[in-house]
């Protein structure tokens, strides 16, 4: 309960926005999900006709009537050989619109410390992280936290 209380007074995201918004916004999301996929036959289909997909999209989302596609399974063997679960580009560009609504309200509750898909919050910044505390902990290394 605590960790949902801050999001209890929070408005409906998608209520007071338009369609006018809501495709604006998804031009954004799909910049944002063609990202490193631009040679990916989904992405390329999509591309075809971009506009005309994302305003079908946006039709979509304000009648209600959107539903995800099946993702797509295939197999990689590098680093090392695992399943991978693909989702369809048009969902990829959803994903990336709900994300651009919801991240705002996420950064404001989230501590210093959570590093998972958060802009400047990578890897290195964590090792940072972890390196100062170990330092002041020990003394800089010269005793046993």
């Amino acid at each position: 309960m605590g960790f949902i209380q801050p999001f209890m007074h929070q408005p409906n995201l998608f209520s007071s926005i338009n369609k006018d918004k809501i495709s604006i916004d998804l031009f954004q999301a799909y910049f944002d999900a063609r990202k490193n996929k631009r040679n990916t036959i989904n992405t390329l289909a999509f591309e075809k006709h971009y506009a005309a997909n994302l305003f079908a999209l946006c039709d979509e989302i304000t009648e209600f009537r959107y539903k995800p596609k099946p993702s797509i399974c295939f197999v990689v063997d590098k680093p090392v050989k695992r399943e991978i679960f693909a989702a369809d580009f048009r969902d990829r560009v959803i994903h990336h619109f709900i994300y651009n609504y919801i991240s705002p309200i996420f950064e404001k509750v989230f501590i210093n410390d959570c590093y998972c898909c958060r802009v400047g919050k990578g890897t290195h910044y964590g090792i940072k992280r972890i390196d100062h505390f170990i330092r002041s902990c020990s003394q800089n290394y010269s005793k046993d936290c």
